[in-house]
C-alpha cells in the first residue's frame, strides 16, 4: 500500500531545485562531517536559516541529505588521520588508521564507502516501505528498556579492550564517571563540578571525541619524526570501488553492522553512536583466529560504516510518524519540520504525502550521491596519509581547536578538549581504551536516567516490573549472551594470544 503511494511521487525528484538542494545537503555534509569538532546536528542547524529561502520539500531534503553525507564524511578523517568527523565515526577510527598505518587507506575508504552507501540505501529503504509500521517499536521502549539497552552498549567494553580487559574496564567506568559531572536535572545539585561554572554544565560529546582522538593523535604525531609520513609512500589509486573479493570478505560483517544500525537506529537516543560499538563488539565476538582486531582488521571497518549509514534512515521513522526523534539530527530536522509548518504524525503522510515521500526518495537519491562525489574527494584526501608528519601534527591541532569553538562558540570547551587530548594521548600509551571511556561517556546518562524513571514508575520494585516486560526480558538474555561471548572471547585471546599478535 505505502509503496504505491510513494512510486507516485517519485518524479518529485527531478525538479531543478529538489537536485540543487540534494546536491548542497551532500556537499556541504560530506565537507562538515570530515572536519573534526563539527558535526553533522550544527551542519543542519546552520542551513534552517537557508532553508526559508526554499518550499518545505526541497527545505527537508536539503537537510537529509546533509545528514546522510554527514555521517558518512565522518569516515573520512577517522581513517586517514584517527579524527574522527562524527561521534559516530569514533569506532571507526580504531580499525581505519591502522590500515592506514600500513599503506591501506584507499582500501579502507573504499571498504568505508560501500558499506555507508549500502547501508545508507537499505535504511532508506525501511523508511519508505515500513515507516508507520515500525514506529510502533519505538513506543515499546520505556524507562526498563533504556536501562538495559545502555547496560547492554556498556558490555560492548569488554569486547574492544584488546587483551587489556581490566584496564578496559578502568577505562569505562572512567567515562561513566565523568558522564556524571555536572547539574543533577532531577535534584538540581551539582555534582562534581568544583564550583566551576563551566563544569556544571557537563562535558559534552564532541569536545570529548576530538580530544581524545583527534588532538591526542596530533600530540603523538608532533612527537614522531617530523619527515615520517603515516602511510608510508604507498601508491594512491584511483580506484575508490571495493573489489569482489573485498567485498565477499567482509559481506557477513557488513550484514551484521546494517542490522544494528537498522534496529538502533529506531530506537530513540540510540542511533549510529551506540550501533557502531556493539557492531564493533559483535565482530570481535565473531572473530577467528588470524583476525587482527585493533591492529587494521577491515571486517571490524566494514561492521562500524555499516551500521552507522544503516541507522540513519531508520532514527527517521520516529520523527515523521511520532515526531520522536532518533537522535540529535533527526532532532534538529524536527525542528525544521514543525518551522515550515508541518506536523509529524500519520497525519503528515495523510495531509502531506507528497513532501514526505518525496524527501523520502531524496534521502536514497542523497546516499547515491554522496558516494560519486566521494570518488572524487577521495583520492585528494588520502594525500594526507603521505604528508609528513611535522606538517600534519600541526594541521590537526588547529583543526581540533577551531573545530570545537565553531561547534560550541565556548572557549571553555576548548580547554576541555585539549585536556581530553592529553588523556587520550597517555591512555593510549599506556593501553588504558579510549574507545571504553567515550562509550561510558555516552551511555552513562542513557543508563542513569533510565534507571531513574525505572524507580519512578515501578514505585520501588524495578526487578518485578522489569521481568514482566517481554521486550526487557529480552535485552536480558541478549546482555547475558555477550557478557557470555565476551569471556570466551578473552579466554580465547589468551590462549591464542601468540597466533594474534603474529
Amino acid at each position: 500500500m505505502y509503496i504505491f503511494e510513494a512510486l507516485s511521487y517519485f518524479g518529485n525528484l527531478f525538479s531543478v531545485s529538489v537536485l540543487f538542494c540534494l546536491f548542497l545537503g551532500v556537499l556541504i555534509g560530506l565537507v562538515i562531517g570530515a572536519i573534526p569538532g563539527l558535526s553533522p546536528p550544527m551542519a543542519i542547524a546552520l542551513l534552517i536559516p537557508v532553508s526559508f529561502n526554499f518550499p518545505p520539500t526541497e527545505a527537508l531534503i536539503l537537510m537529509v541529505s546533509c545528514y546522510a553525507a554527514g555521517m558518512y564524511g565522518g569516515s573520512f578523517s577517522a581513517i586517514l588521520i584517527r579524527a574522527p568527523g562524527t561521534s559516530a565515526s569514533a569506532a571507526t577510527a580504531i580499525e581505519g588508521f591502522e590500515l592506514t598505518k600500513k599503506g591501506k587507506a584507499i582500501q579502507a575508504i573504499r571498504i568505508s564507502t560501500f558499506a555507508s552507501v549500502l547501508g545508507g540505501l537499505i535504511s532508506g529503504l525501511v523508511l519508505l516501505l515500513l515507516a508507520p509500521p515500525l514506529a510502533e517499536v519505538a513506543l515499546l521502549f520505556g524507562p526498563a528498556e533504556y536501562f538495559l539497552m545502555a547496560i547492554l552498549g556498556l558490555t560492548a567494553i569488554a569486547s574492544i579492550s584488546f587483551g587489556h580487559i581490566f584496564k578496559g574496564l578502568i577505562s569505562g567506568f572512567f567515562g561513566i564517571f565523568l558522564s556524571t559531572v555536572g547539574i543533577d536535572l532531577y535534584s538540581g545539585i551539582p555534582r562534581f563540578s568544583f564550583g566551576s561554572a563551566t563544569l556544571s554544565s557537563g562535558i559534552g560529546i564532541m569536545p570529548a571525541i576530538v580530544g581524545l582522538f583527534a588532538f591526542a593523535q596530533g600530540l603523538e604525531l608532533s612527537l614522531s619524526k617530523a619527515e615520517d609520513t603515516i602511510g608510508g609512500n604507498s601508491k594512491l589509486s584511483w580506484n575508490i570501488w571495493p573489489k569482489f573479493n573485498e567485498i565477499k570478505k567482509v559481506k557477513n560483517s557488513l550484514f551484521r553492522g546494517w542490522g544494528c544500525g537498522l534496529v538502533l537506529g529506531i530506537i530513540p537516543a540510540a542511533g549510529g553512536s551506540i550501533a557502531q560499538w556493539i557492531a564493533y563488539a559483535w565482530e570481535i565476538q565473531k572473530s577467528k583466529i588470524g583476525d587482527k582486531f585493533g591492529k587494521g582488521e577491515i571486517k571490524g571497518l566494514a561492521a562500524t560504516e555499516g551500521s552507522n549509514n544503516g541507522s540513519t534512515g531508520t532514527s527517521l521513522i520516529p520523527m515523521f510518524t511520532l515526531g520522536i526523534p532518533g537522535g540529535i539530527s533527526a532532532a534538529v530536522i524536527l525542528g525544521a519540520l514543525v518551522i515550515h509548518g508541518l506536523q509529524p504524525g500519520l497525519s503528515l503522510f495523510k495531509n502531506n504525502p507528497q513532501v514526505v515521500y518525496t524527501v523520502m526518495w531524496g534521502f536514497l537519491a542523497a546516499n547515491i550521491l554522496m558516494g560519486f562525489i566521494a570518488a572524487v574527494m577521495a583520492r585528494g584526501m588520502a594525500h594526507l596519509t603521505i604528508m609528513p608528519k611535522g606538517l600534519l601534527a600541526p594541521l590537526i591541532i588547529i583543526f581540533s581547536i577551531v573545530g570545537t569553538y565553531v561547534n560550541t562558540n565556548n572557549i571553555a570547551d576548548v580547554w576541555i578538549m585539549m585536556g581530553f587530548g592529553v588523556l587520550g594521548y597517555l591512555m593510549t600509551k599506556y593501553h588504558f581504551s579510549t574507545g571504553a571511556a567515550l562509550l561510558g561517556l555516552i551511555l552513562g546518562p542513557i543508563a542513569e536516567n533510565g534507571l531513574r524513571d525505572l524507580m519512578v514508575v515501578s514505585r520501588g520494585d524495578p526487578i518485578l516490573y522489569t521481568l514482566q516486560r517481554p521486550l526487557s526480558i529480552s535485552l536480558i538474555i541478549l546482555t547475558c549472551i555477550i557478557v557470555f561471548y565476551s569471556a570466551r572471547q578473552f579466554r580465547w585471546e589468551k590462549k591464542n594470544k601468540k597466533i594474534i599478535n603474529k
